[in-house]
């Protein structure tokens, strides 16, 4: 299925902004709130929004131990180490940097579904993406050609983040993609495990972090737009997203990067340079190249079906 339809576009350009926004907006709540502090805060806005929209649904969120421990391990690595990794990468680095580092993220899905054996053999197209992949992340972060370059630990720490990212996904496909459960129940469980393992982790993610926290219109805004919105709201989107065209709906990705580096130009006034540019459409590139399935003889002859991992997984921001 492909995105066509009034409404399934209309998604597709809340999702960008939404989503591409969210660097823009978590450089802002940094300016008042810790790391650590923030990434509890955008998770508990997220988790009582899904929260409250279930309950106006009438669906249940899981109460199985065995689904909370899949929920407790995506949160843990589909969204409180990414969004603390990339709440300390923001302070050093352009908002848009980390937009632009986040779209690696499809690429370390696929390498990481070929190291634990989740996709099949990684064919001249794959490989080819991920050669794109890798050229253009060395070009984002000034590495290739020889350049200034990008501080070298904010920047491990944001590929670091959208590699968590990747596991996330070849987690779920693996875990929890066959669970027979409303997936905006799954998603709200997910944000309210989330919430409590960012608590648990506080003290080691800023120590007296809250001694740190220094409240304004523009951090309580940020913060606001970040949890309700970002998180919240953009996952009740991408769901219905997804069940109305599938696959496709990921292609918002490519949409990410662009909305980040705009934002962060006219806001913050960020200089965006040629080989960032460049940088970027390779890893888009690439992306394209890894997420375009490539059926074999006899997954011709079944209609073309085949593991999840090889036709791409959805972005969730």
């Amino acid at each position: 299925m492909g995105i066509t339809g009034r409404a399934a576009i209309v998604r597709l350009g809340v999702l960008a902004v939404l989503w591409g926004s969210s660097f823009l907006w978590a450089a802002i709540a940094l300016e008042g709130l810790p790391p650590g502090v923030l990434t509890v805060v955008r998770l508990a806005l997220g988790s009582a929004l899904l929260l409250a929209v279930c309950r106006i649904r009438g669906i249940r969120i899981p109460t199985e131990p065995r689904v909370w421990m899949h929920l407790a391990v995506v949160a843990a690595i589909g969204n409180v180490i990414p969004l603390l990794l990339f709440a300390y990468a923001v302070r050093s680095i352009d908002s848009h940097v980390g937009g632009m580092l986040n779209a690696t993220t499809p690429l370390w899905t696929l390498a990481i579904g070929v190291c634990l054996g989740g996709v099949g053999p990684v064919r001249g197209r794959y490989l080819g993406g991920l050669l794109a992949g890798l050229v253009g992340t060395l070009m984002v972060i000034g590495t290739w050609p020889p350049g200034e370059g990008l501080p070298a630990v904010p920047t491990m720490l944001g590929l670091t983040a959208a590699a968590s990212y990747g596991a996330s996904y070849v987690y779920i496909d693996r875990y929890m993609s066959r669970l027979e459960r409303p997936p905006i129940a799954l998603a709200a469980g997910q944000l309210v495990a989330g919430t409590g393992l960012a608590l648990i982790a506080l003290p080691v993610a800023g120590p007296h972090s809250l001694e740190a926290v220094h409240l304004g219109p523009a951090v309580i805004v940020a913060t606001i737009a970040l949890g309700a919105f970002c998180t919240g709201l953009a996952t009740v989107l991408n769901i219905r997203q997804v069940a109305d065209v599938g696959p496709a709906a990921s292609v918002v990705l490519y949409l990410l990067p662009i909305v980040a580096a705009v934002l962060g130009w006219l806001v913050l006034g960020e200089k965006i340079t040629p080989s960032t540019i460049v940088g970027t459409a390779i890893v888009l590139a690439g992306v394209a190249l890894t997420r375009t399935p490539q059926l074999t003889t006899e997954e011709r002859a079944s209609g073309g079906s085949g593991s999840r991992l090889r036709a791409g997984t959805d972005l969730d921001g």
